[in-house]
């Protein structure tokens, strides 16, 4: 697991909450950008880029999506981040996304991409460098 990204109508009150009451760590507040809100991580290792902990967005807490331009269905979680060993593997997961059918989505500012389970869960890949892997 690398990060789980959850919404908050608050984040300032989230920041307290987890900082101030159980004493986890925080990033700094990265700005609101293409609809996804002001953001920040709850780190559960600090110190370790190969799992971050929650991500939190500031948004109204009703079901969303990736972003303004996303089509796929809405979900009060926007996405579950799993961090792969390297980009051979991701590739290799591509591959396999594929073969099911199962359409995958760049996120090419990040260098990761996203996908849907069979219960509409978003489901994003990271691997260490975060190097984008073509289909």
């Amino acid at each position: 697991m690398h990060h789980i990204a959850l919404i908050t109508a608050d984040l300032d009150a989230t920041i307290r909450f987890y900082r101030d009451v159980l004493g986890m760590p925080c990033s700094g507040i990265a700005p609101s950008r293409e609809g996804r809100g002001r953001h920040c991580l709850i780190l559960v290792k600090p110190d370790d880029d190969s799992q971050w902990g929650f991500h939190f967005f500031e948004r109204p807490a009703v079901k969303t999506t990736l972003g303004p331009s996303d089509a796929h269905p809405k979900s009060f979680v926007p996405h579950v981040a799993l961090r792969l060993a390297d980009q051979s593997a991701a590739h290799a997961l591509r591959e396999r996304l594929n073969q099911a059918r199962v359409p995958v989505t760049d996120i090419p500012e990040l260098g990761t991409y996203v996908f849907f389970d069979n219960n509409d869960l978003c489901l994003e890949v990271t691997w260490p460098e975060g190097k984008h892997v073509e289909s």
